[in-house]
């Protein structure tokens, strides 16, 4: 298992266990499969949102590779859906109620990631003042 993947694992349990719902950002391809519904023209450009907590899902498996097993519920009726997440489709595993996210950079086609959006998001933020750099509090080694 890719050593990304494992952190996302370890993050998605904790935060499944300690908030009781986590989102996971998966991106289109041919091995990734979502039961019969499968994905929208919109879903295949932009990705997906799944979203786990305790009454959405079944028989959660991580494989040896990292890629998930489950059955999710789907729409308003919790339609149930049996889904093959492969470890290189998944892009980010987050959680609003704990406000942290866990991003990988270390996919080869960034294009569907959100790393360029990123990139520009933290500039704009350096230049609004938002982000306070630490260099002037560092002492310097003479």
């Amino acid at each position: 298992m890719k050593a990304q993947i494992k952190y996302l694992q370890n993050l998605f349990y904790d935060l499944l266990n300690d908030f009781g719902r986590v989102f996971i950002i998966i991106r289109y391809s041919d091995r990734t499969t979502i039961g019969k519904r499968g994905f929208t023209e919109e879903e295949k450009e932009k990705g997906l949102v799944l979203i786990f907590n305790n009454e959405n899902y079944k028989a959660l498996h991580w494989t040896e590779d990292g890629s998930i097993i489950t059955t999710l519920g789907f729409g308003s009726g919790n339609r149930p859906e049996n889904c093959f997440i492969h470890c290189d489709d998944i892009v980010a595993v987050y959680s609003p109620d704990a406000r942290i996210k866990l991003d990988r950079w270390d996919m080869g086609d960034v294009e569907n990631s959100s790393v360029s959006g990123q990139e520009t998001i933290a500039k704009k933020d350096i230049s609004e003042g938002k982000i306070v750099s630490l260099d002037r509090f560092r002492k310097v080694k003479t």
